[in-house]
């Protein structure tokens, strides 16, 4: 099964604007462990991690808002898209935690140092996608989704943002994040030329590592 991909986009309060995710480059390393803990914090305690939005919604001004980590965005939908959010994860049914694996991460790390000098969008380089990055390190079965943030070097700003998923009404990183088909999960950070950093965050239903994969918290080798 074949599930679409798809990426974060925000706007940069501060100029210059760009189409795109928030935020300014840090020399912060976040691992693709912390990432994948973050999302199964969510998926496992959604209401417990709704507290942290309804943190997040009180440093609005506006329409601007301050992540955990100190970036600071302009939302298209203000609080809307936060309050939205809050009450999803107060009714969303608990579910399993994703197992991290390294061959995913390994898949993610490929396309975040692939855009270091300013790619953007799911498509590498190569033409590869999502799946053909994923099938490098292992087989890949029962769907798959990623979802790409640029900008945030944190990963509470990412998964906060991507559950947010303001600007975007399907929902669609939300519902990858959510979504019981899935498994297991990679992750990676890199740095990004034209938005200081970028996330990508893959998602299978069922994957079997290929060969000796490391399973070391992995950061995109140009980081």
């Amino acid at each position: 099964m074949r599930v679409a991909a798809f990426a974060a986009f925000f706007f940069l309060s501060l100029a210059p604007v760009l189409i795109a995710s928030e935020g300014e480059a840090t020399s912060h390393r976040t691992s693709a462990a912390a990432v994948i803990h973050e999302i199964n914090l969510a998926r496992q305690n959604p209401a417990g991690y709704a507290v942290y939005l309804e943190e997040l919604r009180s440093t609005f001004n506006g329409s601007a808002i301050v992540l955990p980590g100190g970036t600071r965005i302009r939302t298209k939908e203000g609080t809307r898209a936060v309050d939205e959010a809050i009450r999803f994860l107060r009714h969303v049914q608990p579910m399993p935690a994703l197992a991290l694996s390294a061959g995913i991460s390994h898949a993610a790390e490929d396309h975040c140092a692939d855009q270091a000098g300013g790619g953007f969008g799911h498509a590498g380089s190569d033409r590869s996608n999502p799946m053909a990055r994923i099938s490098r390190y292992g087989t890949c079965s029962g769907g798959w989704a990623e979802n790409i943030s640029y900008g945030k070097s944190t990963a509470r700003d990412v998964v906060l943002a991507l559950i947010v998923d303001d600007g975007q009404p399907a929902r669609k990183h939300r519902k990858n994040i959510f979504n019981p088909v899935y498994n297991y999960a990679g992750a990676a950070f890199g740095r990004h030329a034209r938005f200081g950093t970028m996330c990508s965050i893959d998602f299978a239903g069922g994957y079997a590592e290929r060969g000796q994969v490391t399973d070391e918290p992995l950061v995109a080798r140009n980081f």
